[in-house]
């Protein structure tokens, strides 16, 4: 009986000192019971085989209505692509640029371009896991004349736009589109 009651005892005292070794609250590491509440940074996810392109239907839009560009992304390898990063609110992974252009000129350098990054009023995550060739898609609102031209547009004008990931994990942008603005 002795022996028992002293199994016990040290069993006990064994769980005890596993329990409240492996139970942090708070801290500087943000973690509760084992789980981490929120992340600071995400890693890079190495060995992506995957292609943004814009798939919007029309490239000719009036200036008083939000343009429409619609943005796929696409999963082009054989392994599950598994993004941890990605936003609740689908328009908050994806930021624009625009630059005024006309035909048979050069791209414009870097600078020129205007980038249009969503305001991120509450950003809370999920988790995207796109298998092999699955893709999703994500709708983007351009106002020309509020955050593009900002006066009045006399004449068609054609810009150029492309898209890349807002996202930290994850590099990619679209290859730039034409797209033409109407008075």
């Amino acid at each position: 009986m002795r022996t028992f009651k002293f199994i016990i005892a040290i069993s006990v005292v064994a769980s005890l000192s596993l329990f409240s070794t492996s139970c942090k609250s708070g801290g500087k590491d943000n973690i509760v019971i084992g789980m981490r509440k929120t992340a600071e940074h995400f890693p890079k996810i190495t060995n992506v085989i995957a292609q943004m392109d814009i798939v919007s239907p029309l490239r000719t839009f009036m200036v008083d209505e939000p343009a429409l560009i619609v943005v796929r992304l696409t999963n082009q390898g054989e392994k599950r692509l598994i993004i941890y990063e990605w936003k609740m609110v689908d328009d908050y992974n994806v930021r624009m640029y625009v630059t005024p252009w006309a035909d048979g000129q050069p791209v414009p350098p870097p600078e020129k371009w205007i980038c249009l990054k969503p305001e991120i009023k509450n950003p809370r995550l999920m988790t995207i896991d796109l298998g092999p060739t699955n893709s999703t898609i994500v709708e983007k609102r351009i106002d020309f004349k509020k955050d593009v031209i900002k006066g009045t547009l006399e004449k068609p004008q054609t810009f150029l736009v492309y898209a890349e990931l807002n996202l930290e994990s994850i590099d990619l942008k679209t290859t730039a589109t034409k797209v033409t603005i109407l008075p």
